[in-house]
């Protein structure tokens, strides 16, 4: 299973610590027997710089931070993932920045292998959105780009696994726009709206010789009807399309992509967390009321070897 580690909320100032929220969820799924996958994201306001030049005043309190979660998490939890969705402006304290993250990354890594190296470190999975604005955000393919090309592809020494985020709309698993693109009215003419993203983003890591290094897609899924702007197109789901799109998904990774390793739905419980009006609402697998949506059922039922 796959959640978040806010650093805001578990170092609320400088080695001053918050970790029992973290502990009991830790606990709980260790004791299932459950491998867990630690995203860590939301810098508090404290590390930022607050000159705008870099993301972070001194990374090596994130280094600290990494050493402190992973020795006390040692053996119970296996990865983790830093930074989510980097290549979004308001994830980084509003600039995108592949330096930022470069360091961010190497800080990270030192921090782990200083207090867990057992444990595997996740590039933070990059989200597909179109824009190339770095108050914004930029675009997944050409942000992959550039850090590997930055400091000559230096990079790829410091994560085990590539984290990648897919989002495929309203479009089936097997289309892919130009050659097949989904006939779905509306977020389909762009290779960012589909599944198969993930094909040209493993591109990426075999251009640049990275082929040796498993694919995590630690985000993925479709949204039924939804009330939030900008996710109208979810009303073209249905409930059992969806369930179907999910086990497609991970046929399609089983048979065809050796390379993908490792998959996490997103989500199994929003519902149950945030009100309908908010866009996480309609992605889970339960209903507010922890019954199961045919997502769920479809994921259980699916063959798991």
């Amino acid at each position: 299973m796959r959640f978040q580690l806010e650093w805001q909320q578990f170092e609320r100032a400088d080695n001053q610590w918050d970790p029992l929220p973290i502990d009991r969820i830790v606990d709980e799924f260790g004791a299932e027997d459950v491998n867990i996958l630690l995203v860590v994201a939301k810098a508090p306001d404290w590390a930022l710089d607050s000159t705008g030049e870099q993301f972070l005043a001194d990374y090596a309190q994130f280094t600290e931070l990494m050493a402190f979660v992973s020795q006390r998490y040692a053996g119970k939890v296996q990865a983790w993932e830093i930074w989510n969705e980097q290549n979004l402006a308001h994830e980084v304290n509003g600039n995108v920045r592949v330096a930022d993250y470069f360091e961010l990354l190497k800080a990270g890594f030192a921090g782990v292998r200083q207090g867990d190296p057992e444990a595997l470190v996740v590039f933070g999975g990059l989200t597909p959105n179109g824009v190339n604005d770095s108050s914004i955000a930029i675009d997944d393919l050409e942000y992959l780009n550039q850090i590997y090309q930055y400091q000559q592809g230096e990079v790829a020494l410091y994560f085990d696994v590539m984290g990648m985020h897919v989002s495929s709309t309203h479009n089936p698993p097997d289309t892919m726009w130009p050659d097949n693109p989904s006939d779905e009215e509306g977020y389909n003419d762009d290779e960012s709206f589909y599944f198969r993203r993930t094909e040209q983003l493993w591109e990426v890591m075999l251009v640049n010789g990275d082929s040796g290094k498993p694919v995590w897609i630690t985000e993925f899924g479709w949204t039924t009807a939804n009330q939030a702007a900008g996710y109208e197109y979810g009303v073209n789901n249905t409930e059992d399309e969806v369930a179907e799109y999910l086990v497609r998904s991970f046929e399609i990774a089983r048979t065809e992509w050796s390379f993908v390793t490792g998959m996490f739905v997103w989500t199994l419980n929003w519902t149950t967390l945030a009100p309908p009006d908010d866009e996480k609402y309609p992605w889970s697998a339960v209903n507010d009321d922890w019954s199961p949506r045919p997502a769920y059922e479809a994921l259980r039922d699916m063959p798991k070897d």
